[in-house]
């Protein structure tokens, strides 16, 4: 049995970086939706989405509502199971989940972990309120079943924009379980067992290609998703993004990247903004959002990198100019320096443009 994994959509009508008062980043998230379940349905295979799909907590926006519901129905030949995230969460008539209950499995009910599936292929939900005594007590109970969860887990790796107040939940709060798909954490990511006889500490490690675990018997791993698509400037630079294939029976997880806008930072000097202003750099960027902070003296290529603004190659660009910094020289001083000494080091460090320097430190010298 294969699942497509996908978590952290938070389908909104963003206006960072829109060119319609968000109308078009509403549609960059409906279709990595339906990306999603079309590669799911592809594959034969179920669809797991492990939390917040919302954005914000209270309400729904009713665009992103009713294109998510009419996306969902769309797929009604694939198995559907949705788990309750904390952007999810609940208020009048249920949690943000509750409209889906006609087209999809919904996982909302809190402070429990919930079976689902064969018995030869159960698998373990927690939304992100359960209570970890019911889940470890299920965990115990199912010792093959796979781990579904919403949380923030001890250890992981975070975007660097992304500052969590608390230090998250040990893994081994969950449970001794044989692997795990989060979400929450907007990172793809996975954890990489550690082996206490040898000494060796548990390692979180980034996605870096398409082949995340190779088949065989699980060990403990496990995986964050990580958001479906680049949200903001906080998950900018970020390997592609995407759905994870998780074939429960062969142990195997593969990343599979899906179409959308990314964000791309680029810190540039002189030489590096003339190759970005040729077509054939640029070209790299193309279709994504894209902000270019250049450091350097007004240039041909400046000029030239001005006019991106209006559209064309990128979703959006933004221009930001800093000033060279100037390289002064450092006089040498410390606590407890003679002033006499202090002052011949600023002298000689910084010589007076337009006065003899001698004359100079004894006028200072006698000031002081």
């Amino acid at each position: 049995m294969r699942l497509v994994c996908v978590a952290d959509l938070h389908v909104h009508p963003w206006r960072l970086c829109s060119r319609d008062g968000g109308h078009d980043r509403l549609m960059d998230g409906l279709s990595v939706l339906r990306q999603s379940l079309d590669l799911a349905r592809s594959l034969g295979a179920a669809w797991v989405f492990a939390g917040d799909i919302k954005q914000p907590k209270n309400v729904w926006p009713q665009s992103a509502l009713t294109g998510i519901h009419e996306i969902l129905r769309e797929f009604e030949d694939v198995q559907k199971v949705m788990l309750a995230g904390n952007h999810d969460a609940w208020g009048e008539g249920g949690t943000g989940l509750a409209p889906f209950k006609d087209c999809a499995n919904i996982i909302d009910t809190a402070y429990l972990a919930i079976e689902y599936g064969p018995p030869n292929t159960r698998m373990i939900f927690a939304p992100w309120d359960a209570d970890l005594d019911a889940v470890r007590k299920m965990v115990k109970q199912n010792p093959t079943a796979g781990l579904f969860a919403h949380g923030f887990i001890q250890g992981c790796m975070i975007g660097p924009e992304d500052v969590r107040i608390a230090k998250g939940t040990p893994v081994a709060d969950y449970g001794n379980f044989p692997f795990a798909v989060f979400g929450d954490v907007h990172k793809g990511q996975w954890r990489e067992p550690g082996d206490p006889a040898k000494g060796r500490p548990a390692v979180w490690r980034a996605f870096e290609g398409p082949e995340v675990r190779e088949a065989g018997p699980w060990g403990g791993e496990v995986f964050y998703t990580g958001s479906t698509l680049q949200q903001n400037w906080g998950e900018r630079n970020d390997p592609p993004k995407g759905a994870l294939i998780v074939d429960l029976v062969a142990g195997s997880v593969m990343l599979k990247e899906l179409k959308a806008p990314r964000y791309h930072h680029l810190e540039l000097d002189e030489a590096g903004l003339r190759t970005f202003v040729e077509t054939s750099a640029r070209q790299a960027y193309a279709g994504g959002f894209v902000r270019v902070v250049y450091t350097g003296k007004p240039c041909k290529a400046l000029d030239e990198s001005r006019k991106f603004g209006d559209g064309g190659m990128f979703r959006s660009f933004q221009l930001v100019v800093r000033r060279a910094a100037r390289s002064e020289a450092r006089a040498e001083l410390h606590a407890g320096m003679p002033m006499s000494e202090i002052l011949t080091n600023y002298v000689a460090a910084r010589p007076p443009a337009d006065l003899d320097p001698a004359r100079t430190l004894e006028a200072l010298t006698r000031l002081a």
